[in-house]
């Protein structure tokens, strides 16, 4: 994290090339590699482009593959694996010179009417974002708040940091851009405390979003994750994600790999 932002006004400017084939570029992350929220952000935005606007996402699932190298550009390759009269279906792959660095499948439903029932509490005596000061992370906003019992957890306000147009599309592709901001974080604070920070390589391995209502990304967003522990050097971490009126917009699951340096 930083107290400097980023430029992220071209996050969602892909070029078009070739059918279903969309380059995207990334901003010149402070810790040398491609922030992984962006691939997934970018990738489903490039999905987006091969849908309907009727249908919206509904869930995301994602693999990072590899690092994404910072100034060469990203191409997204999209396969439209159905439409449904219903449901639309798609798949990803984001491509670099060295090969495959993520793999996205999601998945769009078509608008429609049906129950609306939010079973989700918002958690308690979490402060109001204006009076808590943070920093940038990954070039968004972002302010922690600490815990107030002793579960692994990490819990965050963040929200984009540019105005988004009124497309609900392109605010759920920035929802899914700050998705990935703390889980890792999450997941670590379960680690055990034998070995120091810089001893251990942590890194993301798997992503998931499921989108259950339409929220304005450039708003306030509270992430609440909870770590699960470890088994195998995976840990996990899931949770919830609310707009500032307390309703639940969408659920986060995350893999991630931490293991002792010297392994590698």
């Amino acid at each position: 994290m930083s107290q400097t932002p980023l430029d992220l006004s071209r996050v969602f400017t892909l070029e078009p090339h070739g059918p279903d084939t969309f380059i995207g570029e990334s901003p010149p992350f402070s810790w040398g590699a491609i922030y992984g929220g962006l691939a997934i952000a970018q990738g489903l935005w490039a999905a987006t482009q091969t849908v309907v606007p009727e249908f919206r996402v509904h869930s995301l699932h994602a693999y990072f593959i590899r690092g994404g190298e910072l100034g060469e550009p990203v191409r997204y390759e999209v396969d439209r694996v159905r439409n449904g009269r219903s449901f639309a279906t798609r798949s990803v792959s984001a491509r670099q010179s060295g090969g495959a660095i993520l793999t996205l499948l999601c998945s769009f439903q078509k608008e429609e009417g049906g129950a609306d029932v939010q079973a989700a509490p918002f958690p308690e005596a979490v402060p109001a974002p204006e009076t808590l000061t943070g920093e940038y992370d990954a070039g968004a906003e972002r302010l922690d708040v600490k815990a107030r019992d002793d579960r692994p957890r990490s819990c965050v306000w963040t929200r984009y940091p540019i105005s988004l147009p009124d497309d609900p599309r392109l605010h759920a592709c920035a929802l899914a851009y700050l998705s990935d901001l703390n889980p890792m974080a999450a997941i670590g604070d379960a680690y055990p405390e034998e070995l120091p920070e810089e001893e251990v390589m942590a890194v993301s391995l798997d992503h998931a979003v499921w989108f259950h209502r339409a929220v304005r990304a450039d708003d306030w967003l509270l992430i609440d994750l909870e770590g699960h522990g470890f088994v195998g050097a995976r840990g996990l971490a899931t949770g919830l994600v609310f707009a500032p009126d307390r309703t639940h917009v969408a659920t986060i699951a995350q893999e991630g790999l931490f293991r002792d340096r010297w392994r590698r």
